[in-house]
């Protein structure tokens, strides 16, 4: 590795001193992957900032390759706590979603959302809220108050919400977009929506309302990764200390412990394998995956 990236930074070097953007962005390319895969974020922004004006001057802003990898900017951004550059990139692309989609588009939608989340790093919270609000009501007027992807916007007011100590606001918003999500059967968001509840009813001293959602998923509703299903299980034998079911909790902790031996058997058994790199990003890379977080536009959504 310590060879590949000395000679992947001088490649970066040769392809700058010829001023040629294909070549610039093909050789910050293969160093930022080096550095992703090695966990340095920090260190890879500088190389992927590369990639992006490379691909601005090949394409222009609006350029199919300049948005994907825009939006993997936007993740290392909001990664690595780099608040007033992840704001600025989030402005560009709702710009640009704009004038490529319209006003009225689930894409301009989606980069609200994303703005919102990026005023909320940088605790900005009325303009958060502004942008939060603005993206629930476009998404309302494309495809109405029911929709399963008022969700998006929802979660994000509902942090704003609490934020704001209005718990009861937070925990409407949230409500709304577990019922829509509900209803088309998004198990998976419903379980993260069930885990924003139960941080509020925590943070409210609600620990038995708390318990019986935790309750419920553990009685296997959903799918989930190893690395949630550790926090969920420390949390599931926190909330059953506090509310006095100590054998439980105590079986509970073991449980979580055996999980984590195998999480960090698994990583370091990932560590020693070595992936190839992909050829395109993966926006989300840097930034676990949630509903308060960026939206990119996926069919999933």
């Amino acid at each position: 590795m310590t060879g590949a990236e000395s000679l992947l930074r001088k490649a970066l070097v040769e392809a700058e001193r010829s001023g040629r953007p294909r070549a610039i962005a093909k050789a910050a390319q293969s160093l930022y992957y080096l550095l992703r895969r090695q966990g340095r974020h920090v260190e890879s922004v500088a190389a992927l900032e590369r990639k992006v004006d490379a691909l601005r001057r090949l394409e222009g802003t609006d350029g199919p390759w300049t948005t994907e990898w825009r939006n993997e900017l936007i993740a290392l951004y909001g990664a690595v706590g780099r608040p007033d550059d992840l704001e600025a990139v989030c402005r560009e692309r709702l710009e640009s979603d704009v004038r490529r989609h319209g006003e009225r588009s689930p894409e301009a939608v989606w980069a609200l959302v994303t703005l919102a989340w990026a005023l909320r790093e940088s605790g900005r919270w009325d303009e958060a809220e502004a942008r939060s609000r603005e993206a629930l009501a476009l998404i309302e007027a494309i495809a109405g108050p029911d929709d399963p992807r008022t969700g998006w916007a929802l979660a994000g007011l509902a942090v704003v919400r609490e934020r704001r100590c209005d718990p009861a606001g937070a925990e409407a918003a949230l409500c709304r977009a577990r019922a829509n999500w509900s209803r088309v059967g998004h198990a998976d968001r419903v379980a993260a929506v069930d885990e924003l509840l139960i941080d509020l009813y925590v943070g409210q001293q609600r620990h038995c309302e708390a318990l019986q959602l935790s309750l419920a998923w553990f009685s296997g509703r959903d799918c989930t990764t190893d690395e949630r299903r550790l926090r969920r299980t420390e949390r599931h034998a926190a909330l059953l200390r506090a509310v006095g079911r100590e054998e439980e909790a105590v079986t509970c902790e073991a449980r979580a412990r055996e999980l984590g031996a195998l999480i960090e058997l698994r990583r370091r058994e990932s560590d020693r394998l070595s992936a190839d790199a992909p050829e395109t990003p993966g926006a989300t890379s840097c930034v676990a995956g949630c509903l308060t977080g960026p939206v990119f536009p996926s069919p999933l959504l």
